[in-house]
């Protein structure tokens, strides 16, 4: 009898650390979620990754991938979220919790701009969704489509998000995507040309008045310096050879900033005509 109490205080003392290790794991899994549910992101992903590191025996592992990931997007690490979101996407059950895991990773890249990538998560995403699920799926799709530049199809799909009795909003977004067509048409290229023919004139096209009258004034003065100098000097030829580089910077300078402002218009006109399209599918 003594032998055998003997022999079961030894088998105890043997697996307490296996215990000890065990219980720290579940109390450091807990604290994690307690962190997580605080909205304490940044020490929540650090904890999870703890469980994750100490968790050999796989206990907790798999339920910190989604939580880390979350973690991640919610601290605008979106590159690091997607590869969690991926792991995570491999522990889901059911076809609903996956799309979710799905969306979020989509959405990483959309922020990311790696539209690519994007688009084949949205291809991976199951056709068994729940309504509210759908929404999301073309939701993404017309962002997906708008930012590829596929406007017809964008279009399409935000126009089906729209209540069909809401008239007025359908109408609201025909409209942008009109507006958005005659954006499309602005060409920096042109713009440089126009700057190369006469400086400013790239600027004007691009509907920068400001920088506009500033290339024209800066070069056209230099020009009319050194011509009335020139007039009245005795060596026309070191006021030419003075003016020429002065005149070179600034002409090549304006021809060049008028392509980047067209495209910068660009850019910021197609934005705002976006962020329109978003508040009617919104409303």
């Amino acid at each position: 009898m003594k032998s055998t109490i003997i022999k079961y205080f030894i088998i105890l003392f043997l697996a307490f650390p296996f215990l000890a290790h065990s219980q720290d794991l579940a109390e450091t899994f807990a604290f994690a979620n307690e962190l997580f549910e605080k909205k304490d992101y940044q020490g929540a992903a650090n904890t999870y990754r703890r469980v994750i590191f100490f968790d050999k025996a796989e206990e907790y592992r798999k339920r910190c991938y989604k939580n880390i990931a979350d973690c991640l997007y919610a601290t605008q690490s979106y590159e690091e979220a997607a590869d969690y979101y991926e792991l995570a996407f491999y522990q889901q059950k059911t076809d609903s919790t996956k799309a979710e895991v799905l969306f979020r990773k989509l959405s990483c890249f959309l922020i990311l701009g790696n539209f690519e990538y994007a688009e084949i998560e949205l291809v991976n995403i199951p056709d068994n969704l729940t309504p509210e699920q759908q929404r999301r799926k073309t939701f993404y799709s017309a962002l997906l489509h708008f930012s590829t530049e596929k406007y017809e199809e964008s279009k399409k799909e935000f126009l089906a998000l729209v209540d069909s009795k809401n008239l007025e909003a359908k109408q609201n977004i025909e409209e942008l995507f009109v507006k958005n067509d005659k954006i499309s048409r602005l060409s920096p290229k042109k713009a440089r040309i126009l700057s190369t023919i006469l400086p400013g004139l790239g600027q004007f096209y691009a509907g920068d008045v400001k920088n506009g009258l500033n290339s024209l004034l800066l070069t056209g003065g230099i020009v009319t310096w050194g011509i009335l100098a020139a007039i009245s000097s005795s060596s026309p030829l070191d006021i030419f050879i003075t003016m020429v580089p002065w005149f070179q910077r600034y002409y090549m300078g304006g021809y060049k900033k008028a392509e980047v402002i067209a495209e910068n218009q660009k850019k910021k006109r197609r934005s705002k005509v976006y962020n329109q399209i978003l508040d009617q599918v919104a409303n």
